[in-house]
């Protein structure tokens, strides 16, 4: 009796699968039915052009551009970039409570971990092959989380783990307490933060925060973006033209407030540290991506056309920093090595705008490689095998227990 039962049981998660199979292949990737739902086309776009901006970061860092020297022409204009790029990070993290607040599965999780792995050993197997790496790195490869190789990944991972906890508080919470208490994260965590920068003329680090670089302030990132979801992009207002200018204004100021004290600092050469505004727990950073995200968040995308790009980027957005990091990090890739070098000989003319056509040409093509990715997993049916892994897991769990 008890082995028909879980038969029947065996039976059904298979059933169910395949069902939930046929649902997913039944819906082209251009289906009217993406176009037709609910969905924020301007957070869409928003995750898209953070990315880009976290690839501008990264652009700077690993091609030497960032060298503190007054005297090149190019200094500032690769500093003010740099600065009015570094939201993006905090930015990310609001969008996932944004759009995540309502509900979480694991097996989005379990899927988050597949591709990080997938990337991992694609890249260490391809070095194996050239001779580049060991069959020791070529194992490790296989551990991804455990060798810290993408430092948000990690971090999101662990976050993601208490996901079920903090979407019910922010759910089940009283409104105004919701904002008193991000209210109170922002002024502990950012403002006395920097207060501890300026006093211990080092970051302090009280909070282990790591200067953002933690699951626990993503977690805070997330609980804003949730709070933001819930009851701020939730009322449909009629959106003015002077909303979007007064935004835009926010954002630039923040911005160049935050590279004024930069250079400020800088030349005094004081104690306080230069980059005292410049990490993810700046209350000016948060301000530039808070500001982008009303901006973003209230655009009236009409164009099928720019819906149809921005439904095509959107699910390759997040791994073009598993691709470009790794690219860029592994000294192993000559091209990529070269193509830095190549960007830190830029001439000052016009070399804002130039690191960001970088960028974003970087961007496309790190997509379209993930596109390929996209159709192997489509194929292979990964999404709905880790549908089917959180059901078997968690029915087992209830079975044993």
């Amino acid at each position: 009796m008890e082995n028909n039962l879980k038969d029947i049981k065996d039976i059904s998660i298979i059933k169910s699968f395949n069902n939930f199979s046929k649902e997913i292949n039944n819906n082209n990737f251009f289906h009217e039915n993406i176009l037709k739902n609910k969905r924020n086309y301007g957070i869409d776009l928003l995750r898209i052009f953070s990315m880009i901006n976290v690839i501008i970061l990264h652009i700077n860092l690993y091609s030497n551009l960032l060298i503190k020297n007054n005297k090149n022409p190019k200094f500032k204009s690769v500093w003010l970039s740099e600065i009015m790029s570094y939201w993006a990070v905090d930015g990310f993290g609001i969008i996932s409570g944004i759009v995540g607040y309502k509900k979480s599965k694991f097996s989005n999780l379990f899927y988050l971990w597949i591709q990080t792995l997938f990337y991992s050993t694609i890249f260490s197997l391809y070095l194996y092959i050239k001779n580049n790496n060991t069959k020791w790195n070529l194992f490790l490869s296989f551990f991804p989380l455990l060798i810290k190789r993408h430092w948000y990944v990690n971090a999101y991972f662990y976050m993601y783990q208490f996901l079920p906890f903090i979407n019910y508080g922010i759910n089940n919470i009283n409104k105004n307490y919701f904002r008193n208490l991000i209210i109170f994260f922002l002024l502990i965590n950012s403002i006395y933060d920097m207060i501890g920068s300026i006093i211990i003329k080092t970051n302090s680090n009280f909070h282990f925060l790591n200067s953002g670089y933690s699951a626990m302030w993503l977690a805070i990132l997330y609980i804003i973006g949730g709070y933001l979801g819930k009851y701020i992009f939730s009322n449909k207002k009629i959106i003015t033209s002077f909303y979007f200018i007064f935004w835009i204004l926010i954002y630039l100021f923040s911005s160049f407030f935050t590279f004024a004290i930069y250079i400020l600092l800088l030349k005094k050469k004081s104690e306080i540290p230069c980059k005292l505004l410049i990490n993810y727990l700046s209350p000016t950073i948060i301000l530039e991506s808070i500001s982008l995200i009303f901006i973003f968040s209230r655009l009236n995308i009409k164009n099928n056309i720019i819906k149809k790009i921005i439904v095509f980027f959107t699910p390759l957005t997040f791994n073009t920093t598993l691709i470009h990091i790794r690219l860029f990090t592994d000294n192993n890739f000559h091209h990529t090595q070269k193509l830095l070098s190549w960007i830190k000989e830029f001439k000052s003319n016009f070399i804002f705008f130039k690191i960001y056509g970088m960028a974003i040409l970087i961007y496309i093509g790190c997509s379209l490689i993930d596109y390929l990715r996209l159709i192997l997993f489509r194929f292979l049916k990964i999404r709905e095998f880790c549908v089917l892994i959180e059901n078997i897991f968690f029915k087992s769990i209830n079975n044993f227990i």
